[in-house]
């Protein structure tokens, strides 16, 4: 990837599969984690837009995933280092805004794009703690009485989607369909219901925790601590709501927040359906 001058004119046009190594490029300059198959499967699952010089070098990157008619996730906004002061990122969030339409659109803002969101009228709800370590030995949590912990089944996905669905109060089905192909799944067991489900897999520097949801808080430690006892010695990163209740046991366990992201919204979220809550996300990108 060359230097941009300057003087250079910039244009905006739609991401393509194609882009997603010069996308890497620009996520490692700024210390983003990502491996290039991690791109990629972001890019298959969404849409997106990049800005390029008039050399054909690209020097930034959006990314969004509509859930549904009336809702979108925003991520993976980053701009090269040369072309900052230059107003890219507005031109990319005026560009995807104007494609995204009138869903509400959710995102989670690192400090550095916090005043960006915030002039386009998003607003802070929450934080998300990004919590990371390489895992000592942990013992087991303990299940909540009248339940237990089993590998996800075949006759399971409609009722995993389900129960997604109604902590998110979105259809995330083609999400949850992709990660199922990459995945290990635990299913939190009552009586042959699913009460919640936790997600592990490769990303970034080694194994991600997420999504993870549950109707309680120590539903989510034993979903949580199976892959942690199952994983010692191996570097993890969960990413998990500011309000989830788990933080203090992530801290015990040797699980450190080693940085935090505002939760942003613009428009209504969703309205969720019963008890279950999500605890930990899919990403910090997808939510």
């Amino acid at each position: 990837m060359s230097l941009l001058s300057s003087s250079r004119p910039v244009s905006i046009r739609e991401t393509r599969l194609l882009d997603c190594e010069d996308i890497h490029e620009l996520t490692l300059a700024s210390k983003w984690p990502h491996r290039l198959n991690d791109i990629e499967s972001l890019q298959r699952l969404g849409r997106g837009l990049v800005a390029q010089d008039d050399d054909g070098t690209i020097v930034g990157s959006i990314t969004w995933w509509s859930w549904g008619e009336n809702f979108a996730t925003l991520g993976l906004v980053v701009v090269a280092e040369q072309a900052r002061g230059q107003k890219v990122g507005s031109r990319l969030m005026d560009a995807a805004h104007a494609t995204i339409g009138d869903r509400t659109i959710a995102l989670n803002a690192t400090l550095a794009g916090l005043s960006l969101y915030e002039k386009y009228g998003y607003r802070p709800t929450g934080i998300i703690e990004q919590r990371q370590a390489i895992i000592g030995i942990v013992g087991l949590s303990p299940l909540p009485e009248g339940m237990r912990l089993r590998p996800l089944g075949r006759s399971d996905r409609d009722r995993l989607i389900a129960c997604d669905t109604a902590a998110t109060g979105v259809d995330r089905s083609r999400m949850l369909d992709d990660l199922l192909r990459d995945s290990d799944v635990i299913i939190l067991d009552q009586d042959g219901e699913i009460d919640g489900f936790a997600f592990c897999r490769r990303f970034g520097r080694g194994l991600y925790i997420g999504p993870t949801i549950a109707t309680s808080r120590a539903g989510a430690t034993a979903l949580i601590g199976h892959f942690l006892t199952a994983h010692t010695g191996h570097f993890v990163r969960i990413d998990i709501t500011g309000e989830s209740g788990v933080g203090a046991w992530l801290d015990e366990i040797g699980l450190p927040t080693v940085d935090t992201a505002t939760r942003m919204v613009r428009g209504t979220l969703p309205a969720t359906n019963g008890t279950r809550r999500r605890y930990s996300l899919c990403t910090q990108a997808l939510g």
